[in-house]
């Protein structure tokens, strides 16, 4: 019985750094994971010409040539 009380006493020692140490590295790798994660790239919006694209000046998404409003966000498209 005594045996039992000392191994979670010795259990709860060792379990409790070693989980706020985990936590705590989890919350400051978290961030740089985040900033990681790339956008595509934004084209600048303006008339159509052959080669170039049209991107929606409000969230950066790729627009047709016909199209009056973004598919994505529904901003008027420029």
């Amino acid at each position: 019985m005594m045996m039992g009380f000392g191994f979670l006493i010795m259990l709860v020692v060792l379990a409790i750094p070693i989980l706020l140490i985990a936590g705590l590295v989890f919350l400051l790798v978290k961030p740089n994971i985040q900033q990681k994660m790339t956008q595509p790239p934004l084209v600048n919006p303006g008339k159509a010409s052959s080669g170039t694209r049209r991107a929606c000046a409000h969230c950066g998404a790729g627009l047709q040539p016909e199209w009056a409003h973004c598919a994505q966000c529904g901003a008027p498209a420029r």
